[in-house]
């Protein structure tokens, strides 16, 4: 045990006995103690420091804030300007966190963690030459760094370099496995024209046997198996906050039947914002688990009986499959962030819906059971403060036609362009509206325009706008027709299109990610936008096009019919959730019993 300390110890004396107690796990004695030291000398910076990295570490970002910026007023060192870099970095105070890191790569140019983080940042900006700058040099500094070569990996996946992302992350895995790598490299296929559903399904599975199956856990767990009794459902997400997960989860969230649901949120959220707020007043019971590790929430999520557990990320940034390894509920189900298969064997479920995966199409790339739902996958509810939509389509007053497409640009491949080219080689004086993220970047900007002419795409013909969130809905009053990429369809865009009053063509691919445009066009009432092979999808965006009344007549009052189809009758999707995780239960139960 620590001896307490003496009232005429030195401010030195004070820091160095709250070292002592933060080593033994004494951290409220410790804390104590940096506060003594700091009444004994207000300028000791290393007191701000430590208390700074104590008050993280346990969760109080903004508290440890305030100590790191004090320590660095006094005693500027690039370990402080990297944590307040950090902190403002989760926060998405991105200039704060961007100066900061800075000044932390003044003081030390080889901070390797500095590099790799303000190369983050850069890259989440758009400055993707100074990212790979950050990266090159952290590369050279520190070979076979896993968190260097993943970070490579995100900077290429974001600029269209699939190919390179997808070989670093395999790189980083053959050093290491490790769960990060695992995520961006699923993801990166899940964009790429070459990958098969297939070889998505073997890596899933390769995640799965090497992390994830270990972690299970063997004891059993307390259950009462009334099938009909009031359920828990507990929800895990990162991404509670103002994302596009969101549009589709807070409404569900509103529209649960609370007789039947006890509902948990599980945050993940690093940072949190108004949208965080408002969320966590609307679950029963609220958990933060953003600073806990798997075993800490698995405890939590036991000791609170949830019944069916529900990830909503799959491999997306910061998802917490690895507590799902362990099961620590009854039944597990993945919904929404990711559309493929976890790879895990302690997930059950995953839900989708008879359009997007109809019966005898996809079972065979899934790890989980496919639960379908009888319409759409999910329900969109637009973001507050969408503009109105003009009345016509934009060639009326242009005198030509207008196509775009405002996905993110990864999933635009070289043969989706080669495809747009045909399209528009057909419709004289057409245009192609694409908006793209990082289009500050001049090399970025040269290869995307470099690659445009090698498809065949008439630079002059071809309207470039960079992403900017004051453009969100904006640009869709400019154009007449949207294309969707493929093999992997828009989500959360495709349905801004329509609530816009813009049509769009999808091409139907074999599996859940290349059919998502089925689903939604089905259900918005338009399947005649459905093609089934590239000369199909040719012809259908060729043909509404040039015949200029039919365009009118499908755009005319589309906002309308899209609020009133089952893309957003949010109370009857509640509904289909909830029987189906009844029908889960159920299933529990029989095989319980």
């Amino acid at each position: 045990m620590v001896p307490p300390p003496a009232d005429d110890m030195s401010a030195q004396a004070l820091l160095d006995r709250a070292g002592e107690m933060r080593r033994a796990g004494q951290y409220n004695e410790a804390l104590a103690l940096y506060m003594q030291a700091l009444r004994a000398d207000a300028r000791l910076a290393p007191a701000y420091y430590e208390m700074g990295t104590l008050l993280r570490d346990a969760g109080r970002p903004q508290d440890a804030l305030g100590c790191f910026l004090k320590a660095a007023e006094l005693a500027p060192d690039a370990d402080t300007h990297a944590n307040i870099g950090v902190i403002y970095h989760l926060q998405s105070h991105l200039s704060e966190a961007l100066e900061h890191y800075n000044a932390a790569l003044r003081l030390n140019p080889d901070h390797i963690d500095t590099l790799n983080n303000c190369g983050a940042l850069c890259g989440q900006i758009g400055q993707h030459e100074q990212a790979q700058a950050h990266y090159e040099r952290a590369a050279r500094l520190s070979p076979g760094n896993i968190s260097t070569i993943n970070n490579l990996g995100i900077l290429y996946k974001a600029t269209g370099q699939l190919d390179r992302a997808m070989d670093c992350y395999r790189a980083g895995l053959a050093l290491r496995p490790d769960a990060s790598l695992y995520t961006n490299l699923l993801l990166s296929m899940i964009y790429a024209p070459n990958v098969t559903p297939e070889g998505l399904l073997d890596t899933a599975r390769d995640f799965g046997k090497t992390l994830a199956d270990p972690l299970l856990r063997r004891r059993p767990l307390i259950v009462d198996k009334d099938p009909e009794r009031r359920l828990r459902i507990g929800y895990v997400s990162p991404d509670f906050r103002k994302h596009a997960v969101n549009y589709f989860f807070e409404h569900l969230l509103h529209h649960h039947d609370r007789s039947s649901f006890e509902l948990f949120g599980y945050s993940n959220t690093a940072g949190g914002d108004a949208v965080t707020t408002r969320l966590r007043g609307s679950f029963d019971h609220w958990r933060d688990i953003a600073t806990m590790d798997d075993d800490r929430v698995a405890d939590m999520v036991e000791a609170d009986g949830v019944d069916i557990l529900v990830d909503l990320a799959g491999h997306t940034g910061r998802n917490r499959l690895l507590l799902f390894a362990r099961k620590p509920a009854h039944v597990q189900v993945t919904w929404l962030g990711f559309p493929a298969t976890t790879g895990m064997a302690a997930m059950d479920y995953r839900i989708t819906d008879i359009h997007a995966e109809p019966p005898g199409m996809t079972e065979a790339f899934s790890v989980e059971k496919l639960w379908r739902l009888p319409h759409l996958f999910c329900c969109f509810g637009p973001m507050d403060g969408a503009p109105a939509i003009i009345d016509h389509p934009p060639c009326e007053d242009n005198g030509y036609i207008t196509f775009g497409c405002f996905n993110n640009f990864t999933k635009v491949s070289d043969e989706v362009l080669r495809v747009w080219a045909a399209v528009m080689a057909r419709v004289p004086g057409s245009r192609l509206l694409l908006e793209i993220f990082g289009l500050g970047s001049a090399r970025y900007r040269a290869e995307i325009e470099a690659r445009l002419q090698k498809a065949g795409l008439p630079l002059d013909r071809v309207i470039l706008e960079p992403r900017r969130p004051e453009n969100q809905y904006v640009l869709y009053n400019r154009i007449d027709i949207a294309l969707d990429p493929f093999p992997c369809n828009g989500g959360t865009t495709s349905m801004d299109t329509l609530w816009m009053g813009v049509p769009f063509v999808t091409l139907a691919g074999r599996y859940f990610g290349a059919r998502m445009g089925v689903s939604i066009l089905t259900n918005a009432g338009l399947p005649q936008l459905i093609a089934a092979d590239i000369d199909e999808y040719v012809e259908k965006a060729v043909g509404l096009a040039l015949d200029r009344e039919a365009l009118r007549a499908i755009r005319q009052g589309l906002r309308e019919k899209v609020a009133a189809s089952p893309v957003m009758d949010q109370a009857a999707f509640a509904r289909d959730m909830e029987a189906a995780y009844r029908a889960m239960w159920r299933e529990f139960c029989g095989a319980a019993g």
